[in-house]
């Protein structure tokens, strides 16, 4: 069976949009710079405990951000929103969390435990999973791509944070915190340009939709 130029093509762009969503979405999440951070905050649990808590806080902000895939065309109508908008809005984000990244000055950084039994959820799913960044990425994977990008990303990326939180203790060892401090800064730094690309993407369909109209 031979595919057309035509299907080969369509199948590569469905690739090529599904890689971007998934990497756009891993950056925002981040976990191999949150690894540490879950480490530390856990440090005092037992093994069993902590792993409880890394599945349950991966759970909550999966189930958070797929609730956010499949809401987000009433948010997007109910406010009068197009696709440009969330790209302009959402590469602000972005770059605000790539540059605070870049600079050092991180949330979850500044992250206080006060209740062991609520740790999971806040502030370990959200804001430090689920945040108003990766909150703001999976609306706009799903308004320019699709909910079956927003779905599958989302999906993708939790499988893979729950299996570098689980391995945090090793990654750190591995890398040491100055190694862990540097591979935040570098996915800080993608995640800034990233943001670049979709706020230029949003200005130039404005600039398109005023030459047209």
């Amino acid at each position: 069976m031979r595919l057309s130029s035509g299907g080969l093509g369509s199948m590569l762009e469905s690739s090529e949009a599904l890689i971007k969503s998934i990497t756009m979405l891993f950056l925002i999440v981040d976990p191999l710079g949150n690894a540490p951070i879950f480490y530390a905050v856990t440090a005092r649990m037992r093994r069993a405990r902590r792993r409880r808590v890394i599945v349950e806080s991966v759970a909550a902000a999966t189930i958070i951000l797929l609730a956010f895939s499949l809401v987000g065309d009433a948010i997007l109508a109910y406010f009068g929103l197009r696709v440009a908008d969330f790209r302009v809005a959402g590469g602000i984000i972005l770059l605000l969390y790539g540059v605070a990244g870049v600079m050092g000055f991180t949330e979850a950084g500044k992250l206080e435990v006060e209740d062991e039994s609520t740790i999971a959820i806040v502030p370990l799913a959200t804001p430090l999973l689920a945040g108003p960044g990766a909150i703001a990425t999976v609306l706009y994977i799903k308004a320019v791509y699709g909910l079956q990008y927003a779905i599958i990303s989302t999906l993708v990326v939790a499988s893979l944070t729950l299996i570098i939180l689980l391995l945090g203790g090793q990654l750190l060892r591995l890398l040491g915190r100055s190694g862990a401090v540097a591979l935040a800064r570098i996915i800080s730094f993608l995640l800034a340009a990233i943001a670049v690309a979709m706020i230029r993407e949003g200005l130039e369909e404005y600039l398109a939709a005023r030459r047209i109209g």
